[in-house]
């Protein structure tokens, strides 16, 4: 290789390796920079083949590459992943050109371009799956708004028939005490009225906490039908459960119906008790245990007509929820036990 080809001196600066092949795949000169990219040095390449100096390089697609541009003169540039003896990689950008000599090859390592080019798909493929989870979880949320939406006007409807028909027996059991009736009647709007209210406030649009609700629609019961509420004291044992409004709504009347028993009866002529109610998931099953500590059934009246009412309420409440409630006999006011599914 004549130096009026190359200038030596300006190639040995370069920080591009730069290496010339013979037709017999001999280096004739490689600069500093591709004895550091080939992990060797200018003295042990130089006078070799490529094929001594990196074994097995003449089954590798670049050797392929470099074989066309000598048979064939031609100028090629790709990238290509190059593995050592010692099985390490490295990631070079190749311009390949035939010269009288053979072809001369300018290689530039792009090892850390490629590893944040790896670093960036993955960043990219990420956010689209991070993407991709947060449409969905908002068509669901869209979904279920939707569904509660056509599904409003007919629950709105089978809520306002349930208030008919509670007000339709009231009535039929003869009770003269009109605003009584309204009071009860009340209490049980309002507690419908509230599980909507939850369900429109929950995240999720059709389930509701149940853990978060007990205590409101107590105090609510104790507001509207005793003259000092503080007096009444509430013990609560719930889960961490969710219901949808279905159940819900024939759960919360019949704990309404529970309670307004417990005030107008176990505690009628009190200005004090207190209220125990459980609900726990046991055996796939839910268990709600309601207390109170009045007067009890022994010292009720049972010709009642509200006091039988509110019996009949509590049991068709529980075979709505595919349940059955029992009373517990205890020496001291009311001890309910319901099962359900």
């Amino acid at each position: 290789m004549k130096r009026s080809i190359l200038n030596l001196s300006i190639l040995d600066s370069l920080l591009e390796g730069f290496q010339v092949i013979d037709y017999n795949w001999k280096y004739l000169y490689v600069n500093q920079t591709v004895a550091v990219q080939g992990q060797s040095t200018t003295e042990t390449l130089i006078g070799k083949t490529m094929m001594e100096c990196y074994p097995g390089i003449e089954n590798t697609t670049m050797f392929s590459q470099l074989k066309i541009c000598m048979e064939e003169r031609v100028t090629l540039q790709f990238e290509n992943e190059f593995t050592y003896n010692n099985k390490t990689k490295n990631w070079f950008e190749l311009r390949i050109e035939p010269i009288p000599e053979g072809i001369f090859v300018l290689s530039t390592n792009i090892t850390n371009r490629k590893k944040a080019e790896k670093e960036l798909l993955q960043l990219k493929n990420s956010l689209e799956k991070k993407v991709q989870k947060r449409t969905a979880e908002l068509e669901k949320l869209n979904n279920e708004k939707d569904v509660i939406l056509k599904e409003m006007h007919h629950r709105v409807k089978n809520n306002l028939q349930i208030i008919s028909s509670l007000i339709r027996l009231q009535i039929d059991e003869g009770d003269n005490n009109f605003n009584g009736v309204l009071d009860k009647t009340q209490s049980r709007i309002e507690t419908i009225a509230s599980i909507h209210e939850s369900l429109y406030k929950h995240k999720d649009l059709a389930l509701i906490n149940v853990a978060n609700y007990w205590e409101k629609l107590i105090n609510d019961c104790l507001n509207s039908l005793v003259n000092e509420p503080a007096n009444f004291k509430l013990n609560l044992d719930i889960d961490y459960l969710e219901f949808p409004v279905d159940k819900m709504i024939p759960l919360a009347l019949l704990i309404n119906e529970l309670v307004t028993n417990s005030i107008l009866h176990g505690f009628k002529g009190q200005n004090h008790g207190s209220i125990y109610l459980s609900l726990r998931l046991k055996n796939d099953k839910y268990l709600l245990t309601y207390k109170d500590d009045g007067v009890g059934f022994k010292e009720v009246n049972q010709d009642e007509n509200d006091h039988h009412l509110g019996h009949f309420l509590i049991e068709g409440f529980a075979e709505q929820l595919n349940g059955s409630i029992q009373r517990i006999d205890t020496e001291v006011g009311v001890h309910f036990e319901l099962e359900f599914a």
